[in-house]
């Protein structure tokens, strides 16, 4: 006879609408190579004036402790969110960072490398209306690199105002 144990998991604190928003939140972030894990974590984070507590995360959205913190490390590795410490405590809380630019500038420098290696092979890998092809890539990569970085530009600039 097997018997499984019955874990006693609380129910979670989150609203129909913000289930929705998280669950959202990673089906959009999935395809850009995010793990639903760290998307719903994230869309989470996105929803608390203040950093929260692992057990917090794993509590309302329904999950184990280790899902919810290793969601939260990759999380922090790539700069959506900050781990904060608490006094006197080993325990860390996160919360999502000001710098929502950290991941498309990111993007930016794969753009970039992609366009130059786009232009480099053209002339050297390719003939004809094939190297054409590359070059004209090449361009669009590299036009996409340069938007993205005014836009953070402009961001970084609006954030530097409103801090004075």
């Amino acid at each position: 006879m097997n018997i499984k144990k019955i874990v006693n998991i609380p129910a979670s604190q989150l609203s129909e609408d913000e289930l929705r928003f998280v669950d959202d939140m990673a089906g959009l972030l999935a395809p850009w190579g995010m793990a639903v894990m760290s998307g719903r974590v994230y869309g989470y984070l996105l929803l608390h004036q203040g950093p929260v507590s692992v057990n917090q995360i794993a509590a309302d959205l329904q999950v184990s402790k280790v899902a919810a913190w290793n969601a939260a490390r990759s999380l922090e590795e790539f700069g959506h969110v900050r781990r904060y410490g608490e006094p006197g405590s080993k325990r860390a809380l996160y919360g999502p960072t000001d710098n929502f630019d950290v991941p498309m500038v990111k993007q930016c420098v794969l753009l970039g490398a992609l366009g130059a290696l786009l232009r480099n092979s053209a002339s050297t890998v390719a003939k004809g209306e094939t190297a054409t092809r590359l070059r004209a890539m090449s361009q669009f990569y590299v036009s996409i690199q340069q938007a993205m970085e005014a836009s953070i530009r402009d961001l970084n600039a609006k954030k530097s105002l409103r801090k004075r």
